[in-house]
């Protein structure tokens, strides 16, 4: 057992650090999870991580330095070494370009209460639905499930002292014929399992394999895609993560205008269309206030304490804003923009369900999710992936069939100027970006032209 509370520790970390200043972080990462496979419970577990971050500041010959260090802690010997190191590195490294008075930033009441912890409950719900599941022997169930409170203690030399818990959930249900030649999949995050029905999940998966029986070769090429919620979030989360002030302004970026600068004010799509982070979003709720131990084109350790409001990247079809800390919104002659770790996609006409969607378009494909998604090109942002578990034909409005899986070579920023039709906005797991970006609220949408480049075996 650690003889010192997280809370204490980053109050010692800060004396030690003396009159030069810094930010201290420590935070306790509590999880418990099952997983499954050939319809059987495979394994389940819980972890606890107990860490301390540290930026120290130093004074260099030409500036402020900011030295990083970060490791488990459990005395005040500990401490002493991480600081130590911290600023060793702060020495080392010279100057930071983005040094900057430290915010003044709130005092909670709560900064000494003990971390969150994870209602183990939730998970006997989940296992209780999912032996409901695996008493249909006509198909084979794999999944993951978790539930996990992460809490955060930040302070800073300038008096800020936070302290924040995030709960998020995390189920996957994945559904395979026992020939392994059909595959259907369904998923949802929040941040508790209270509204997770498994056997919608279960019957979700189980009418996509019954589609998957009738096999229809599709051709490669520009076709017209409805995608859903979970394959337009992959695609969106990756759009928001090089949404950088700075990369656009030193034209870098597929949002870098032409004649220099950035393509803030750009219409992008001709749909009311827009993308928003936000940190109160509801069922999405994530920190509201900047920590950063360490500097990178959206955050800096000297902005740590300030408040991330919400912010619409694309509001109604215009590229409005774009990340960026104190120091990068200088240098691109923007707002600072420091963004929430969500994201909500909406369109205004956008109405009605996946498969209300899907029908309106009467003939296309219908696209359930993607991964093994990578950049091409940074400049127009071209993206490559796989389709996966399920790619629906859709004929007259009616699902008639399954497609052979694709290659995709897309732009998430160009594709925007295509989306013809829109659902209404939902709560969803991106399915590639599940491990790093589970907040996500998105509409599905249409899309003409969409780049299906080759076929994959991928099932």
């Amino acid at each position: 057992m650690s003889e010192i509370s997280l809370a204490q520790s980053v109050d010692i970390a800060l004396e030690l650090l003396g009159a030069s200043g810094g930010v201290a972080v420590a935070e306790s990462n509590a999880s418990a999870n099952l997983r499954w496979a050939n319809s059987s419970l495979t394994t389940n577990g819980d972890m606890h991580e107990r860490t301390l971050s540290i930026a120290a500041f130093v004074t260099a010959t030409d500036g402020i330095g900011a030295g990083l260090a970060s490791g488990q802690i459990r005395t005040r010997a500990d401490i002493a070494e991480l600081v130590a190191r911290a600023q060793a590195a702060g020495i080392a490294g010279g100057a930071s370009e983005d040094a900057a008075e430290l915010f003044a930033g709130p005092v909670d009441e709560d900064f000494y209460d003990e971390p969150a912890v994870v209602d183990l409950s939730q998970l006997e719900r989940v296992a209780g639905g999912l032996g409901h599941a695996f008493a249909d022997d006509s198909v084979q169930f794999f999944g993951y499930a978790e539930q996990s409170a992460d809490t955060s203690y930040v302070g800073t030399s300038a008096g800020t002292r936070i302290r924040f818990v995030q709960h998020t959930s995390r189920f996957e249900l994945c559904a395979k014929s026992h020939e392994r030649d059909r595959s259907s999949w369904s998923g949802q995050s929040g941040t508790t399992f209270a509204d997770v029905d498994v056997q919608a999940h279960a019957q979700a998966v189980l009418e996509g394999l019954e589609f998957q029986k009738t096999r229809i070769d599709i051709e490669p090429g520009l076709h017209k895609v409805t995608l859903s919620s979970s394959a337009l979030a992959d695609l969106m989360i990756y759009l928001m993560w090089t949404a950088s002030a700075r990369e656009a302004a030193e034209g870098r970026s597929v949002f870098s205008a032409t004649a220099g600068g950035t393509r803030v004010g750009e219409r992008l799509s001709p749909r009311n269309f827009t993308v928003t982070a936000d940190p109160h979003a509801r069922g999405l709720e994530t920190l509201n206030r900047v920590i950063s131990v360490g500097t990178s084109t959206f955050a800096s350790t000297f902005d740590t304490g300030m408040e991330i409001q919400p912010v619409d990247i694309i509001r109604d079809g215009i590229l409005t804003a774009l990340g960026s800390s104190r120091h990068t919104a200088e240098i691109a002659k923007l707002p600072f923009t420091p963004m929430a770790d969500n994201i909500v996609v909406t369109d205004k006409q956008g109405h009605g369900s996946l498969r209300e969607t899907a029908a309106r378009m009467q003939d296309g494909l219908l696209i359930t999710c993607l991964w093994y998604i990578r950049e091409v090109d940074p400049q127009s942002l071209l993206l490559t992936g796989l389709t996966r578990d399920g790619v629906y034909v859709v004929r007259d409005g009616q699902i008639v069939g399954a497609a052979n899986n694709f290659r995709f070579n897309e732009s998430p920023v160009g594709m925007l100027n295509r989306i013809v039709d829109a659902g209404e906005a939902i709560n969803c797991l991106p399915r590639e970006w599940a491990d790093w970006f589970p907040r996500a609220r998105v509409a599905p949408v249409v899309i003409d032209g969409f780049n299906l480049s080759t076929r994959s075996d991928a099932i």
